[in-house]
């Protein structure tokens, strides 16, 4: 049986662990198993969102461990770049019979577990079950990655749909921009807010000066928009 510890070197350097820290808790938590790794992987120049299977050294590590051999890594998200690349890897693992033990999860993901002469699932079969609702999700459902194209839309100015704000209009490249006529409105709302009338007397001066009828809770709320872009 070889025991491999595998260490991960970042490309992305805000996701850079020392060798140094990962190879001592890679030992540590091997100890705990009762094992010492006998051989190590240092894998550099990939970040972790690039499959194992198309690692330098992770390729190795899939080619070249037998049934009865253990894999140990510090961080899961190191070998399970995807949910969908990480249903294969576990697959391929467990058909090889090889344990893949990662110690922020602090367990074997790819085989039952051995305690005290009784088997139990361990968390392979929990983990497992996770990657393929992940997997399903990616391949089916896109709702992460629609509400980020519409937080991107928002944040360039694009209009979204429902009411247009008082003092706004679409423009021709879907875009929001002001209105003159209504943002001069709104001038003279903040105008005499700072006067201070009351909502209900701003209210009634609208209506009469632009024949335009809002609320008292309309003034409001339209004056509460106004100062919180103007900061």
């Amino acid at each position: 049986m070889t025991v491999v510890g595998y260490i991960f070197l970042d490309k992305d350097r805000a996701g850079l662990v020392p060798l140094a820290k990962q190879r001592e808790a890679i030992e540590s938590y091997a100890r705990e198993m009762g094992v010492e790794c006998h051989e190590w992987l240092v894998e550099e120049g990939y970040t972790s969102t690039v499959p194992l299977v198309e690692r330098t050294e992770g390729e190795k590590l899939l080619t070249h461990t037998n049934a009865g051999d253990t894999v140990f890594v510090m961080q899961a998200k190191w070998m399970l770049s995807s949910a969908r690349a990480a249903v294969d890897l576990l697959h391929r693992f467990k058909e090889k019979g090889v344990s893949l033990y990662c110690r922020d999860l602090d367990g074997d993901l790819s085989l039952p577990a051995e305690r005290k002469l009784l088997v139990s699932q361990g968390i392979a079969q929990l983990v497992q079950q996770l990657c393929e609702v992940l997997a399903q999700g990616e391949s089916t459902g896109h709702g992460a990655a629609i509400r980020t194209a519409k937080a991107l839309q928002k944040e360039a100015g694009k209009y979204m749909g429902g009411p247009v704000p008082f003092g706004w209009r679409v423009g021709e490249d879907g875009r929001m921009e002001e209105n003159p006529e209504e943002q001069t409105i709104i001038e003279e709302m903040l105008r005499l807010k700072e006067e201070k009338c009351s909502y209900r007397d701003i209210a009634g001066r609208m209506l009469e000066k632009y024949e335009v009828k809002f609320s008292h809770e309309g003034i409001r709320r339209i004056l509460l928009k106004q100062r919180k872009r103007q900061k």
